[in-house]
């Protein structure tokens, strides 16, 4: 498995977040920190000894990463504190600054197009965009080392809150909506002063309730059910210039779901196969930002990479291997 963390940074974060060595299924791809686990495993489990379902359930089970991907970017997007590379610190005395940020998402989304009444019309793809609200609360605990005049927040650190809400269309295959809370901590390496820029890394696990796409009771040749936590790391460098502050970064994510995917079986009960997928890959990103006394108004944007199809010669229009672009705007209000 490889990602675009490394040394101790890296291996803080897996253990935060649990990362465990994929199997002997898993297949590393091409391309920075991107991998795909469980697809192939799950489509085989859904087709069983029918290769007539073939084609429907590798369709089906690239909708589970095509979800992960989508959803999970929507949630964790850049920054995880927007509109600012450096911890807060804290105010006189041991009282923590808190910051309070309300961030609009869109992005554009792709997968196969499970809103069908036919297998062919599955193996096409369908696209469309996911839209949402995130709040997020920082609060800063630990102010860090100066070990100079003009350098300081050096191993200060935030707790970060957060909770997503996103619009899935109904007219794309989802029954609702999907939100979920997220934690995390962001840990300064450098201050942001007059002179110098703020440097810091973040440690975020979010998760999200179940996302159904498509309903074999409603005629569609199948339906997907997951649940999807979404571990991210980020590293950001910024720089306040009076009223204006730029602001750029990389990321990585992973994705793990527990999955169900169900086809309709003519004259046998219809019961859901059940899998575990992950993956993972990298992400860049960039904002800036207008400062108002405490308040701010920012801009970001970025893409993520995609991941090689697991399916050697698939011929279906959805192609998990293009890259997704995502923006938010947000307001943040710092005390």
């Amino acid at each position: 498995m490889r990602s675009v963390c490394g040394g101790s940074l890296c291996l803080a974060v897996l253990a935060v977040s649990g990362v465990r060595t994929p199997g002997a299924l898993a297949q590393d791809l091409p391309g920075v920190g991107a991998s795909v686990d469980g697809i192939v495993d799950l489509a085989d489990r859904c087709a069983g000894n029918m290769p007539g379902l073939a084609s429907r359930c590798r369709e089906l089970a690239l909708t589970t990463l095509a979800i992960q991907q989508g959803v999970g970017l929507a949630t964790a997007l850049g920054s995880d504190n927007p509109g600012t590379a450096s911890t807060l610190g804290k105010r006189l005395g041991a009282a923590p600054r808190i910051s309070v940020a309300f961030s609009a998402i869109g992005l554009p989304m792709q997968m196969p197009r499970v809103a069908a009444q036919s297998v062919r019309e599955l193996t096409e793809e369908e696209s469309f965009a996911v839209v949402g609200l995130r709040g997020t609360v920082v609060a800063g605990v630990v102010d860090g080392f100066q070990p100079a005049p003009a350098l300081g927040g050096v191993l200060s650190a935030d707790l970060i809150a957060s909770y997503s809400v996103l619009r899935l269309p109904g007219g794309s295959g989802f029954s609702g909506a999907s939100s979920g809370p997220g934690l995390g901590t962001r840990v300064g390496l450098l201050r942001e002063s007059f002179t110098l820029p703020g440097i810091s890394v973040s440690a975020v696990r979010r998760w999200h309730n179940d996302v159904q796409a498509g309903d074999v009771a409603g005629g569609n040749p199948g339906e997907v059910r997951m649940d999807l936590t979404v571990s991210s790391l980020r590293a950001t460098l910024g720089k306040n210039w009076f009223v204006l502050g730029l602001m750029a970064g990389v990321g990585w994510d992973r994705y793990d779901a527990d999955a169900d995917v169900t086809v309709p079986l003519t004259g046998e009960n219809t019961s859901p196969v059940t899998g575990q997928v992950r993956s993972e890959r990298s992400l860049y990103f960039a904002g800036g930002w207008f400062n108002f006394l405490i308040s701010q108004i920012s801009l970001e944007v970025g893409v993520a990479e995609g991941v090689t199809d697991p399916f050697t010669g698939r011929g279906g229009g959805y192609d998990p291997a293009a890259r997704d672009w995502f923006a938010s705007g947000a307001v943040r209000i710092t005390l």
